[in-house]
């Protein structure tokens, strides 16, 4: 099986969990369906067209496909009530502490992140 790498798969890739895990939603007298983008997208307020031809790779004009972009990533985040950095972080292959860490690890400054792996590689170090 093919390793998905890029953020651009596996922005999509979390896409597709966000849709599976979407309950239901009312909006007046109108229920939409858990499990389906439309549910998502009004959960999340944004288009529920984008996030389908997101997920049928429906390609622009100018040729390029169309991805969940970091607006409409942290966007999708925060509909579903997901960690800042949830969307940029495989969910499907990682245990839940470094799972969990992976997130954190997105969320943070550039300069966090260096303090972080310069402690990292101390403790790395010390148990050797």
């Amino acid at each position: 099986m093919k390793t998905k790498n890029t953020i651009e798969e596996i922005r999509l890739t979390n896409l597709r969990l966000l849709i599976e895990e979407c309950e239901s939603v009312t909006v007046g007298k109108k229920t939409y369906r858990a499990g389906t983008a439309t549910a998502l997208a009004i959960k999340c307020k944004t288009s529920s067209s984008y996030l389908s031809q997101i997920l049928i790779r429906f390609k622009n004009p100018s040729g390029s496909v169309r991805e969940v972009g970091t607006e409409l990533a942290r966007k999708l985040e925060k509909g579903s009530k997901k960690p800042l950095g949830w969307m940029d972080v495989k969910h499907d292959e990682v245990d839940s502490q470094e799972n969990e860490f992976r997130i954190l690890y997105a969320a943070m400054s550039d300069e966090a992140k260096t303090a972080l792996l310069e402690q990292a590689r101390k403790l790395a170090k010390s148990k050797k």
